[in-house]
């Protein structure tokens, strides 16, 4: 089953997530979700399900309200919009709808199909589908949602390496779009490639790599750039993580990292002309087992496993059994905070569709503890955005990334097709018994009693004009918190 929606009611969706995390005082009513907006005294409800839809305004009457209409109100309530606030609202919409026009028939391979799945995007982002100022004739052949494929272009040129590069000396792969907006042609076309949900990665298939291009694009909240400052540290961080990673795989078996293994440019346009060589998925993934995206299984696509469940509860704890561990192992005993939303990992489900393996990918969003104080310093420099956090701030970005971003996507999506099945309680279990193994680390002893867990404010962030990479969170309930096992 796949969740493909029309442009008005998925744009009007995104807009209510963002309020109802973010903005709302809310409550339920038979069928609806209310939204009261405490600034301007707005009254809006929206029908209640996995996600809200059908936004209506409280005038003495209720009457429907456009996505249109609905930034507009956003807007009045929070002040002053940020420059170009409502036609990158604007621009998802249009976006959401070439899409869609768009679409050809899904790819055989569900790998694929899972990847390709995000017509929405980010479910909880003002403007998921915004691709900056690009008509769409300019990106849509090259668009994972539209289940693209095309050949990498190849420019033969000076190169500049660093890490682990294996690829004929003086070529250098180059995105089709990115030569585009960079006015150039290539040089010859290499092997067929396929978009990944990230838009600038593409996986070739042929020699079980990934590129992951620089592409000066602004998607979601940030330009798609590959800066001077990430590319330096890929080499040192996949030194730090080759060690932490075996730990990991033999701890928790079956558990892979598609690692950054360097990247490769020229000098001419260093920042420009920049990609970065990732593992493959094959050389990682067991026999008989099939890897998908998680955003993918949250979303949903033809062949999704979720269809066809007969025991969510089984399923569920089998999923957070693959999932969670080792990211609370890479914090707890190495100091690695992971990145791990929805669109970074991979899970393998064997025959069955039973969840057997955890696959984790980007450098990028990684952050490092103070115990890899020399790291560092040596890398970073006092560099803003530096990739080191305390203690604190990475255990808040991982609990957002790990549980709000991730599980309770999933769980939503398992709930949607078995309600009122306590997905939960099987999720504490596997939290509680990685705590009982490992001492009871404080903070993961916290979380289960917590109340609340931090969720990324995505439009209260426009509002602040903070940097694509900043972020600021807000409190949303904790699902772990309190339910038996």
């Amino acid at each position: 089953m796949e969740a493909i929606s029309d442009p008005d009611r998925t744009t009007s969706t995104a807009l209510l997530n963002c309020l109802r995390r973010e903005v709302a005082e809310v409550s339920t009513t038979a069928g609806h979700l209310l939204l009261r907006l405490p600034h301007t005294g707005t009254l809006l409800r929206a029908r209640h399900g996995r996600w809200p839809e059908s936004p209506e305004l409280f005038t003495g009457t209720w009457h429907p309200v456009t996505w249109h209409e609905l930034a507009v109100l956003v807007v009045k309530e929070l002040g002053t919009a940020p420059v170009g606030f409502l036609d990158e609202i604007a621009a998802s919409h249009s976006a959401i709808a070439a899409i869609l026009a768009a679409r050809t028939t899904p790819p055989a391979d569900l790998y694929q199909r899972s990847e390709q799945a995000l017509v929405a995007g980010h479910r909880y982002h003002p403007a998921p589908k915004s691709r900056g100022s690009l008509p769409a004739t300019t990106w849509l052949p090259y668009a994972p949602e539209t289940h693209a494929s095309f050949p990498v272009s190849l420019l033969h040129t000076d190169v500049v390496d660093a890490g682990d590069i294996d690829l004929p000396p003086g070529t250098l792969p180059a995105h089709p779009l990115q030569l585009a907006l960079l006015g150039r042609t290539a040089d010859a076309e290499g092997p067929e490639v396929w978009p990944t949900s990230s838009v600038r990665t593409v996986y070739d298939p042929a020699a079980d790599l990934f590129y992951k291009f620089s592409l000066d694009i602004q998607i979601t909240n940030d330009v798609r750039r590959l800066w001077t400052y990430d590319l330096r540290w890929i080499p040192p961080l996949a030194q730090v993580l080759k060690p932490v990673f075996a730990d990991i795989a033999a701890t928790y078996p079956g558990t892979a990292f598609l690692l950054d293994r360097g990247y490769r440019t020229t000098p001419a346009a260093f920042e420009a002309l920049a990609v970065v060589l990732r593992d493959g998925i094959r050389r990682h993934t067991r026999p008989g087992v099939t890897p998908l995206l998680a955003a993918g299984l949250s979303e949903g696509f033809d062949g999704n496993p979720l269809d066809t469940l007969t025991d969510p509860l089984a399923w569920f704890r089998a999923y957070v059994s693959v999932v969670a561990p080792p990211v609370l192992h890479a914090f707890f005993a190495h100091g690695v905070v992971m990145e791990c939303h929805m669109q970074n990992v991979l899970v393998g489900v064997d025959a069955s569709g039973l969840p057997v393996q955890a696959f984790y990918r980007d450098h990028e969003g990684m952050r490092l503890l103070p115990r890899h104080t020399a790291l560092l310093s040596d890398v970073d420099g006092g560099v803003a955005g530096a990739r080191g956090v305390s203690e604190a701030k990475g255990w808040e970005r991982l609990q957002y990334c790990l549980v709000v971003n991730h599980l309770v996507e999933i769980a939503g999506a398992v709930q949607a097709r078995h309600p009122g099945a306590d997905v939960w309680g099987e999720a504490r279990a596997v939290f509680a018994a990685y705590a009982e193994e490992h001492g009871s680390p404080a903070l993961l002893m916290s979380l289960l009693e917590s109340p609340v867990v931090p969720a990324k404010a995505n439009l209260l962030l426009r509002w602040s004009r903070a940097e694509g990479t900043a972020s600021r969170y807000v409190d949303c309930p904790n699902p772990l918190r309190g339910t038996s096992s």
